[in-house]
């Protein structure tokens, strides 16, 4: 099986024919026939039922086609991959601290390795800040909490984890904020979009009247909890990587706490190295 026989099944397909699909592939008909005929060869099944003059896809052919241009794409992405080894220039990427914490430095690690001559500036903002970053052009790329709804952004899906809510050890199970047994509860700054998640959660019981602290660091929000003094949301894969995690009682809080983090960039701006950074996520 050869990609440029998938290529002209894939072809065919989308156009109906085999004259057609020449056209789109130029290259002329009886090459195109001939590709076909190899890749029935080697599946040893008939992909395509011949009426007359029409070409409709047997059910071996549409099985085939649930597979073959994901094939393609893939190829295309490693191809392109492989002939960029020598890439250059900068690379200037932002993320929330999660995304630096859980999920860029594999992902940078891989970058590094494969394109050395590519300069890497990466930066760690709240998630406000990154969007504004990247909509006036000081960032190619960002890693943010989504999905971002903007006309003038562009975005792919990244990565998903949980916010659970830590008190002391042996608090009661906690299921809104009235039943905290604590004067005050830990948070970012409010351009982040974790803090307007606290500030929501708090407000659906405002009788609990309790005093938000900002601070800038989980490990910081972590010691003043374990140390009995009040509460914290935090992403679970930021807990798991604390030393310490038993010392805290952890608190689910449903569905609506799931953080879904985004690749953000300016629609039609993606600069080269933006796109390979995107295509090392793709490809694992």
């Amino acid at each position: 099986m050869q990609l440029s026989q998938l290529r002209a099944f894939c072809a065919v397909v989308s156009t109906g024919s085999i004259t057609a699909a020449a056209k789109v592939l130029n290259r002329v008909p009886s090459g195109v026939t001939i590709r076909i005929q190899q890749l029935e060869d080697d599946l040893q099944c008939q992909l395509f039922v011949r009426e007359k003059k029409r070409l409709t896809l047997s059910p071996a052919g549409r099985q085939l086609l649930e597979y073959a241009p994901q094939l393609i794409e893939q190829a295309d992405k490693l191809r392109s991959l492989m002939r960029n080894e020598q890439a250059q220039g900068c690379l200037t990427i932002g993320a929330i601290d999660l995304g630096l914490i859980a999920f860029m430095p594999t992902l940078i690690g891989r970058f590094r390795e494969r394109y050395r001559g590519v300069n890497m500036d990466i930066r760690c903002e709240p998630s406000e800040r990154l969007v504004e970053q990247v909509l006036d052009g000081t960032l190619d790329i960002a890693l943010t909490d989504g999905p971002v709804q903007s006309p003038s952004l562009e975005s792919d899906y990244a990565f998903s984890d949980q916010l659970v809510l830590i008190t002391e050890k042996n608090h009661p199970i906690v299921t809104n904020a009235s039943e905290l047994c604590c004067q005050e509860v830990y948070g970012f700054r409010q351009n982040c979009s974790y803090r307007l998640r606290l500030d929501s959660w708090l407000l659906k019981t405002p009788q609990a009247h309790l005093k938000v602290v900002e601070m800038e660091s989980y490990h910081t929000m972590f010691s003043c909890v374990s140390a009995g003094v009040g509460a914290a949301w935090i992403p679970q894969t930021v807990l798991d990587g604390l030393p310490g995690r038993d010392s805290v009682k952890v608190h689910t809080l449903g569905p609506s706490a799931q953080s879904d983090l985004y690749f953000i960039w300016r629609k039609g701006h993606l600069t080269d190295n933006a796109k390979r950074i995107l295509q090392l996520h793709h490809v694992g």
